[in-house]
């Protein structure tokens, strides 16, 4: 009677482990290719958009936005999006927005393009030093400017 539950336990236990190892062999290497895959897609860095509002039409966002110094996109809702600033640094979120008296969105994206997030880094710590309103809306627009003038692409980072 021993022996015949063992032999019954054996049966039930044998495949249960070889299915555990199976499982665990078989999530390592679809964890390594996507862990792969994840790093070419993103790997670089992260940049803040600061966006002053999305619209419907881009009339609606040239009606609607107050300020001179913005670049936009239409995203792939449909929206156009307004963007008034862009650093790396979350610090200068703060001073660009108070700079610009306005409510803002802030999205983060990665970007690839190195040479752009070089140019960014040097902007930021400009920004980072400077405590002059002006000065701050200059380095931005200048910001904005680089971006516009690239080829660059980002890729949002969802949640």
């Amino acid at each position: 009677m021993v022996m015949k539950v063992k032999k019954r336990i054996k049966k039930v236990l044998m495949p249960i482990f070889l299915s555990v190892i199976c499982g665990s062999i078989c999530g390592k290497l679809v964890y390594g290719i996507y862990d792969k895959e994840l790093d070419k897609d993103i790997n670089g860095e992260k940049i803040y958009l600061i966006q002053a509002g999305a619209y419907s039409t881009y009339d609606n966002m040239v009606n609607n936005t107050s300020l001179n110094n913005y670049i936009y996109y239409e995203d792939t809702d449909g929206l156009f999006k307004s963007i008034i600033g862009l650093t790396e640094n979350y610090d200068n979120i703060e001073k660009i927005k108070n700079t610009y008296s306005e409510e803002v969105i802030i999205s983060e994206y990665y970007s690839k393009d190195e040479e752009l997030n070089k140019q960014i880094k040097e902007y930021d710590i400009k920004i980072k030093n400077s405590t002059n309103e002006e000065e701050i809306k200059t380095i931005v627009l200048e910001m904005l400017t680089l971006y516009k003038d690239t080829d660059a692409t980002l890729t949002k980072i969802t949640s």
